[in-house]
């Protein structure tokens, strides 16, 4: 391991700074939980006012230490924890978790306080883990570096879960959650503000540390994406899952941005295209969040989506089912294999999607050779194993033919008990099972399973030296002229000025659009006239434009006409690229119109893309299925319409990228035809 992650993880030796004498302050609470939990390492109290803390000698400065020691726990009032921070430069201290606030969450000058913490802490050759750190548990080793009331509890329960949490208080909440579930934890550990070691240097720790089997994340917000995406692809390297929490699900943050793709993408739509690009599996209960590793530990992405649900209560099984169906999974019938086994016990079960054995699936033997059967079929890729009322009260029938039949399965097997089971769930726990509570947590977290994928390959980055020519919008033909240097095909257009005459190589019918920076959505404000078959239309369309923008923008002086080459196909597109304030560059596909961001019917992924990750996102937009022939409708340029894509987002690699780019719509013309750009947008910050 590192030197980082012994200090947080294995400390020989911690420094209470701040350390109470009164062991039911914040600031004594955590003496008092490490020798209550039997941390071995030394304890250094530091109180410059008291010879003895606690029982123990106090250290007037951390200077005074005379022992092994890796962390300092600062829990000093704000305007001196810079003073401690240089201490432990100063005694060789290389990790301080700073549990004081007062920064960054407090401000604009807490901001600044807390960029001078750093700024010290870099000059002492200490990394700060914090501020507003709630604190590192570790159940194995006893170490207890937290004020948390949750170390109350008389004994800590060891596990393999690894949990980073930007929350203080949630380690305590999964922490207690956890232990009622017979479920335990290897390390807890609170970012605080992140503002030294952050999410992505935890999750590296927690793949170093041979005590961790996988790795779950409580997140509000994702501050370093990169650091993240690298330790995550690490972590699925190492064979040890991920497994997200985020809150945030609103779609708040469509309003700040200027285009579609920004509308479409959102702030939460974009999170889950990067957790995807980097294999990291998002769950949508909390519960979920420690009860499912297990289908995921030793287990690589699924292939399909078929799920056996098998059980011995048809009306508790339902519930689950039901569960299931919403979230899209294949709920598969008993296979052949398995009727056929059961006609060896004397039994015979219906032919639904629900594998209810009935009471008879209690009898010796039953429930093991059919769940055997169903885990050796090639029809299924994970079972269900619902339990009813014989969970609480003889687990030992009920669970140990699961525990039994699972411990050498090659696919993952998941067990919901329809009572509360607290007996049945430890024992599942125990034997490395994925057991769950609820329904609702149980679907959740199948959903997610098969939800799950490798980490996307990199695509090759581009030599796109893109100029920004200027701040703020680019008008359409800047922006269609940025997209040709892409790659991407755009309608034949000329400019023309509003008292200029038409140009003499105008190929009727076109459309005729005001053309300025000023006006990013011309359709509101009249600017569009489309159909012109002349010239004589086409001054006329453009005199109405005039009068319509002066009337509906009447601060916007038109100048300039766009008139474009009138392009048909079989289909309309948007694609779009943004640069995600959370996750960086995002590409965007969705149905073209002026309608796009209404349906919400979009694909995501990170920036730049493959190929073959643009035809997946074609397959995913439902309103795309026009374009893929849907019943017997004229097939797209599905080839055309991925490379343009690829080509779009590869303003990912570009010198001066602008933050915003946007096709709507891409005319998609018949399959081997091609794609044309016929109306653009491009923000530069």
């Amino acid at each position: 391991m590192s030197v980082l992650t012994d200090a947080l993880l294995n400390p020989r030796g911690v420094a209470l700074v701040g350390a109470s004498a009164d062991p039911t302050k914040n600031t004594g609470r955590p003496q008092r939980f490490l020798d209550a939990h039997g941390y071995a390492g030394k304890i250094y109290p530091i109180n410059p006012r008291r010879d003895d803390v606690q029982g123990r000698r106090a250290y007037k400065s951390i200077g005074d230490i005379d022992g092994p020691c890796d962390q300092a726990f600062i829990m000093v009032p704000t305007e001196h924890v810079l003073d401690a921070v240089k201490e432990c430069g100063a005694k060789g201290i290389s990790v301080a978790t700073v549990y004081s606030d007062g920064f960054a969450e407090r401000g604009a000058e807490g901001q600044l306080l807390q960029q001078q913490l750093l700024d010290v802490a870099r000059l002492a050759g200490v990394r700060v883990l914090g501020p507003n750190s709630m604190g590192v548990i570790s159940p194995i080793g006893g170490l207890t570096l937290s004020v948390n009331a949750v170390l109350e509890m008389p004994k800590l329960k060891p596990g393999r879960l690894g949990l980073v949490s930007q929350s203080g208080t949630i380690l305590g909440t999964l922490l207690s959650r956890g232990d009622a579930r017979g479920i335990g934890f290897s390390r807890l550990l609170s970012v605080g503000n992140e503002a030294d070691i952050g999410v992505g240097e935890l999750i590296n720790a927690l793949v170093d540390d041979p005590e961790t089997d996988a790795i779950l994340l409580f997140l509000e917000a994702i501050r370093d994406a990169p650091k993240i995406a690298t330790a995550a692809r690490r972590a699925y390297a190492a064979g040890k899952p991920v497994i997200a929490y985020k809150l945030g699900r609103s779609q708040a943050g469509a309003a700040v941005a200027l285009s579609h793709s920004g509308a479409l993408a959102g702030e939460d739509k974009a999170v889950d295209a990067f957790f995807r690009s980097c294999g990291i599996v998002r769950i949508e209960t909390l519960e979920a969040l420690f009860e499912m590793p297990p289908l995921l530990i030793g287990q690589t992405p699924p292939k399909g989506k078929r799920v056996g649900v098998m059980t011995t209560t048809g009306g508790g099984a339902s519930t689950v089912v039901d569960r299931l169906g919403a979230a899209g999974l294949d709920i598969i019938p008993a296979p052949e294999a398995v009727h056929k086994r059961l006609a060896d016990f004397d039994l015979t079960i219906g032919r639904g999607p629900l594998i209810d054995l009935t009471m008879a699936g209690t009898r010796d033997g039953v429930y093991g050779a059919a769940l055997t059967e169903l885990l050796n079929s090639d029809e299924c890729d994970a079972a269900v194993c619902v339990v009813g009322s014989s969970a609480q009260f003889h687990p030992e029938l009920a669970v140990a033919p699961i525990v039994e039949t699972a411990k050498d399965a090659k696919k993952p097997v998941a067990a919901f008990m329809v009572p509360q089971a607290e007996a049945s769930l430890n024992l599942l726990a125990d034997a490395g099972i994925a057991a769950f509570r609820t329904p609702e947590a149980c679907a959740d977290a199948m959903r997610a399973f098969f939800d799950w994928r490798a980490p996307s390959d990199l695509a090759a980055s581009g030599n796109k030296q893109i100029i920004q020519k200027k701040t703020g919008t680019l008008d359409e033909a800047e922006s269609l002229a940025l997209f040709s240097y892409l790659g991407i095909p755009v309608a034949r257009h000329w400019i023309v000025s509003t008292n200029a005459s038409a140009p003499n190589d105008i190929a009727f019918p076109v459309v005729v659009k005001a053309l300025s920076s000023e006006l990013p959505h011309k359709t509101e404000a009249g600017a569009v006239k489309l159909g012109i078959q002349n010239v004589q239309e086409l001054t006329e369309a453009m005199s109405a434009i005039i009068e319509n923008v002066a009337r509906v923008k009447p601060d916007v002086q038109i100048e300039n006409f766009l008139i474009e080459e009138m392009i048909s196909g079989v289909g309309e597109v948007l694609i779009g690229y943004r640069c995600d304030p959370q996750v960086g560059p995002i590409v965007v596909l969705a149905p073209g119109g002026i309608l796009a961001e209404v349906y919400g019917d979009t694909a995501i992924r990170m920036a730049p893309i493959t190929h073959h990750e643009a035809e997946q996102m074609i397959e995913e937009v439902k309103g795309l299925a026009p374009l893929r022939g849907y019943r017997n409708l004229p097939k797209g340029d599905l080839e055309a319409l991925a490379q343009a894509l690829v080509d779009l987002s590869q303003l990912a690699n570009a010198s001066l990228a602008p933050s915003e780019a946007e096709i709507n719509p891409l005319i998609v013309k018949a399959e081997g035809e091609g794609v044309t750009a016929v109306d653009g947008l491009v923000v530069f910050d």
